[in-house]
């Protein structure tokens, strides 16, 4: 005897400002479209497919486990698109958003991946030594470890060089704990800017922290001794914090649980 399955809808994000064009693709998909096969999502990290015209607006947030669909409005990129990312003339948009969204559909998982209702989470008090916390991380799994481990602090997290240099310039932390490798920002490179390659900004960003004021830095990377060179050199920077504007800041391996960054480990081998 069969058991009948239920796929859930293909979730979508528009990673584009408000105006004609967003409205118009909400429009016609919420009319024209079987509402079973799609849900319009407001956070680009709950979506299986995200739909934008600038490569600005999608890149602090790349992921690989994603399908993403740029609008081709009159002009070429200027950089080079991953394979994940599929390229929609403006004249059939409709037509070929209706058709990737079909596609997406029939590959989701039945039964066993129906996405079940997430209990209500429970509100964790703040600690009464809690520090303003900065995390900046473009793995998914590591901001959900750092959100756990982390709990009862004053924390913020994102995940592009960009977002990380504008929070930093607007809010102060006690402590910045920052990823050795983010995304490329296009406000850094010209024609050569290539989305999702990774760039060491993390050196960077814990001198800016340290300018900002934070008291306490460390650049933690899960790289391993022979997958990247930057991170094999911390083996000898590792053995000893330095001196930035006054903040204690240390370059360390990554402590892992759960194949994610122990960032409660990370903080306390910074703090003490």
């Amino acid at each position: 005897m069969s058991t009948a399955t239920t796929v859930r809808p293909v979730k979508i994000h528009l990673a584009m400002k408000d105006g004609p064009l967003p409205r118009v693709i909400r429009h016609v998909f919420t009319t024209l479209l079987d509402k079973g096969t799609h849900a319009f999502v407001d956070k680009p990290d709950e979506a299986d497919l995200i739909v934008f015209t600038e490569v600005r607006d999608i890149e602090g947030g790349y992921s690989k486990n994603k399908t993403y669909a740029y609008l081709k409005i009159g002009r070429d990129t200027g950089v080079a698109l991953p394979s994940n990312c599929v390229i929609l003339g403006i004249t059939n948009t409709v037509v070929e958003l209706a058709t990737l969204i079909g596609k997406l559909h029939k590959e989701l998982q039945s039964a066993n991946e129906v996405e079940e209702a997430k209990p209500t989470e429970e509100v964790i008090p703040l600690l009464p030594n809690a520090l303003r916390i900065l995390v900046i991380d473009d793995t998914p799994e590591n901001i959900a470890s750092a959100k756990h481990g982390l709990a009862g602090h004053r924390l913020i997290t994102v995940t592009g060089y960009q977002d990380a240099m504008d929070t930093l310039g607007r809010e102060k932390f006690d402590v910045v704990l920052t990823d050795l490798h983010l995304p490329m920002s296009s406000r850094t490179m010209g024609n050569k800017f290539r989305l999702g390659e990774l760039v060491p900004y993390g050196i960077l960003l814990m001198v800016e922290a340290a300018r900002q004021g934070a008291r306490h830095v460390a650049v933690v990377t899960d790289l391993g001794h022979h997958d990247d060179p930057f991170s094999a050199a911390f083996d000898h920077y590792s053995r000893f914090p330095v001196k930035i504007e006054g903040a204690k800041v240390v370059m360390m391996h990554a402590p892992m649980k759960d194949l994610a960054k122990d960032w409660a480990t990370a903080l306390d081998q910074l703090t003490k």
